[in-house]
């Protein structure tokens, strides 16, 4: 993988002042000059793109740190944090290393500016960090008042209407980044927000040199899984066993004539907890009416499966082979973000994808009524 060279103390200052045309400067401020003393780090990734490896370390000085060096390899996503950051600000900040002078100020709201690929994420986050407020603010109001029942559902279309904005400015910003690394890094931490057909538009357009990394792989194998499983398509397989050990298929339940509702969930997963009550409902008020619940479980150990079906009064059949992320239904579905309910048709044909529990039900009340 490409590296930044640098070339520290001295030798830097020398470059830097010469005007070396490679040279870059990061220029950081943090508040009140309260982290005086503490040592900030300069990161990039490493070759996988799973951890971060340290390049260089500064102290801040009244209230400031700077990082001067050589960018000979052009524009390369690092990373800023501090040796004892509070919780607030405690993740790695961006930052793409290139030629010029970068300003960045670390706080509960990160900002970095000065180059063309720094100011264009900034412009990117200080979208989303407004959109993020407005659905904090969303959350709040309905935390206050439970029992409204229509002030919940207008809420909960806030809330929709919100991410989905989100949504489409990573989109977008992915898009017009795909060719650097920048692009392709955002694209590997957010493909999971991203449709089908927003997909085969970013995918193809990645450069080869990505293309060996393990994250990016993990993202191209999940088109064709997606376009396997898409609405429309008959069901495909998964296989694994019940909680008590013995061997179970989506197959013993799909395309037998019944409307089956397959739940991609894990008892470690808090939203699928959360959505849990709402299932239960809906299978005592239809299991007797040619509808089946099928659980598919990403949990990683047994005890931890069977506890989560106990304590969540789960009564429908449940299908696992206990390997997390890398388990057979998340793979041939590809299942980025759980929980994640589709729905089959009585020939096993997918009807729908991506429903809540909610969504869910007012489908099924309404192929039952």
């Amino acid at each position: 993988m490409k590296k930044i060279i640098l070339f520290l103390a001295a030798i830097a200052i020398f470059a830097t002042s010469c005007g070396e045309k490679d040279a870059f400067t990061i220029k950081g401020k943090l508040p009140n000059g309260t982290y005086d003393g503490q040592q900030v780090y300069l990161k990039t990734l490493d070759e996988n793109w799973k951890d971060m490896v340290t390049i260089d370390t500064v102290n801040v000085v009244d209230g400031e740190f700077v990082f001067k060096g050589l960018a000979k390899e052009g524009s390369i996503l690092h990373f800023v944090s501090l040796d004892d950051a509070p919780d607030y600000m405690n993740r790695p900040v961006p930052v793409v290393v290139e030629p010029g002078q970068i300003e960045m100020t670390l706080d509960s709201v990160s900002s970095v500016k000065g180059t063309s690929s720094n100011n264009s994420y900034q412009a990117y986050m200080t979208k989303v960090n407004a959109i993020n407020s407005e659905i904090k603010a969303i959350a709040e109001k309905a935390k206050k008042d439970t029992a409204n029942v229509q002030l919940q559902a207008d809420l909960k279309k806030q809330y929709k209407e919100k991410n989905d904005q989100s949504n489409r400015e990573t989109f977008n910003f992915v898009k017009e980044n795909i060719q650097n690394q920048m692009g392709v890094y955002y694209l590997t931490r957010n493909y999971y927000r991203f449709s089908l057909d927003q997909l085969k538009e970013l995918v193809p357009a990645i450069k080869d040199e990505y293309k060996s990394i393990a994250r990016v792989k993990k993202v191209e194998t999940l088109v064709p899984a997606l376009e396997a499983t898409a609405v429309g398509q008959t069901f495909s397989d998964v296989k694994g066993k019940t909680p008590e050990g013995k061997d179970a298929s989506l197959s013993d339940y799909a395309g037998k004539g019944k409307y089956v509702l397959v739940d991609f969930w894990a008892s470690w997963c808090p939203p699928c907890r959360a959505e849990m009550p709402k299932l239960v409902e809906l299978y005592k008020a239809y299991k007797d009416k040619d509808f089946e619940i099928v659980g598919i479980s990403l949990d990683r150990t047994n005890d931890d499966w069977k506890n989560g079906i106990k304590n969540l009064n789960i009564t429908w059949p449940q299908v696992s082979d206990l390997k997390f992320w890398d388990s057979e239904g998340a793979t041939t579905y590809g299942i980025s973000s759980i929980p994640h309910l589709m729905l089959l048709d009585k020939d096993g044909k997918i009807i729908a994808r991506g429903l809540d529990a909610e969504e869910a039900s007012e489908k099924v009340a309404e192929l039952l009524k």
